[in-house]
């Protein structure tokens, strides 16, 4: 696997991969003593108007931010007069000014924090956290948040998101790995179902409703616009006729912006996504009390969602209510698991490739063969230890801390993953380029020898990866 590397070329340099720390508009931080209590940070911070602190205790440094505060009060209930050293993050992850912003991200993702601090413990010249180094890269490309938020109908937000493949594609020749491209893209995609959301609906109306994605857009691994994956949850305020009338304005606006319909109809459209928060309730007790191929799959589905816009409470009760009520039978998540045995990998006897014949000819399903059993193998896994986790990579990355995959396998996982999700954005990027239809379809031809090697480690992977999955739940008993 340490063959695996990401795919370059020789296109045009992206300046925002070389812009650097230092040419952000840092705030100067706020250091607060050790001292210093919970209510006097708050207050301090309210009226700065920002959500971090620095803290200061003797020769170390510790970061505050709001949401510290908030868990402090409201979950561990600690007194306001509590200091605040009980409560701030004294192992901070620094970064010096004249990184480069793709660094930065490379580092919070590694490190899986959503701020850095900047500079050194002699000099602290602030901070920089994960929302702002997003704002700033998406709007020094050629589709910025700016022009979203700009935007007061559909037409001209579906000309601010237009160049999105280019733009994916910019990054993507430079060298930049799959699984960031998708947080950003992530980004960027969940401020433009807010904007077509506050275009489509009054604020009131939204306070009563929340809009979910799914799929591999819920896990945010979708960087090449496919398909709608979405629903929509209503609380008990909102009249029937007002929810199917949203449903179909929201869907019709996704069309507009390029997202065509789902082939399954998962769509809040569709009445089985798009309806009251019990109706929905009522569909996860019964697709769990009778788990039939279809039923499981439609669990799946529900299991990588997020909410984009709305009211997020809806979202979190629907979630609560889908780990409270997951069976403890083993049996189960032996059938929810049992999809990762259906498509063969493409690899035959002495590891040879197997490729498509006919008019398929010379080629190898990419998602079939590879990234498929990843995805379900690692959900199904994550399900049963009732990962709170979406994202594929990040959902490793939990097991493995739980000790249900072993480290270095983990690793490798997630880079097979993130290579043959390469090979795929290529691709489909190719395709585009071409104004042919997308498919995940690889022309084994088109390949060279390295990157023809690293997908043959990739698919014995895969292949270790489903017999583990298939001895964890007993699979071939249910076949």
């Amino acid at each position: 696997m340490a063959r695996i590397r990401a795919w370059d070329s020789d296109n045009s340099a992206v300046p925002l991969l070389t812009s650097r720390i230092q040419d952000l508009n840092l705030t100067t931080p706020v250091i607060l003593e050790a001292e210093t209590t919970i209510q006097e940070a708050a207050t301090q911070m309210r009226a700065r108007r920002i959500d971090v602190v620095l803290v200061r205790q003797q020769n170390r440094q510790g970061i505050l931010t709001s949401a510290d505060i908030r868990d402090a009060l409201a979950i561990a209930q600690l007194p306001v007069d509590s200091p605040v050293a009980g409560i701030a993050s004294w192992n901070l992850v620094m970064a010096a000014p004249e990184e480069n912003l793709f660094k930065a991200l490379l580092l919070m993702t590694r490190r899986e924090v959503n701020r850095l601090v900047i500079g050194d413990q002699e000099q602290l010249l602030g901070t920089l956290g994960l929302t702002e180094l997003l704002s700033f890269l998406t709007n020094h490309a050629s589709l910025g948040i700016q022009r979203i938020h700009q935007a007061t109908t559909i037409p001209e937000l579906a000309n601010a998101v237009a160049h999105q493949a280019h733009w994916v594609h910019s990054l993507f020749t430079q060298g930049m790995k799959v699984r960031y491209i998708g947080r950003l893209v992530r980004e960027l995609d969940r401020q433009v179902f807010q904007k077509a959301a506050s275009l489509l609906a009054a604020p009131e109306l939204l306070d009563h409703l929340a809009i979910l994605v799914m799929g591999s857009e819920g896990r945010g691994e979708q960087i090449i616009k496919t398909d709608q994956d979405n629903a929509l949850i209503a609380d008990e305020q909102v009249p029937e006729q007002e929810i199917q009338s949203f449903a179909r304005l929201f869907t019709d606006a996704l069309l507009q912006l390029g997202y065509p319909l789902c082939p399954g109809n998962v769509v809040m459209s569709n009445p089985q996504w798009g309806g009251r928060l019990q109706s929905l309730q009522h569909r996860v007790r019964t697709w769990m009390e009778t788990p039939t191929p279809g039923n499981l799959m439609q669990l799946a589905i529900c299991y990588d969602a997020r909410a984009v816009a709305g009211r997020q409470e809806l979202f979190q009760e629907i979630r609560d209510f889908f780990f409270a009520h997951l069976p403890n039978d083993p049996a189960f998540y032996g059938h929810f698991a049992l999809p990762v045995l259906a498509f063969k990998t493409p690899l035959g006897i002495f590891k040879r490739f197997i490729v498509e014949k006919g008019g398929k000819q010379g080629q190898i399903d990419l998602k079939r063969g590879g990234i498929f059993p990843i995805v379900h193998g690692v959900r199904s896994l994550a399900l049963e230890n009732r990962l709170q986790e979406a994202n594929t990579a990040r959902r490793v990355r939990e097991l493995v801390a739980k000790g249900v995959l072993e480290r270095t396998f983990g690793t490798d996982l997630i880079e097979a993953f993130d290579f043959i999700s390469s090979l795929r954005i290529r691709v489909r990027l190719q395709q585009l380029a071409n104004d042919k239809p997308t498919s995940d379809l690889l022309l084994l031809g088109s390949l060279g020898r390295l990157d023809r090697e690293n997908l043959r480690d990739c698919f014995v992977l895969v292949n270790r990866f489903k017999e583990q999955i298939s001895h964890h739940f007993r699979l071939r008993s249910l076949q």
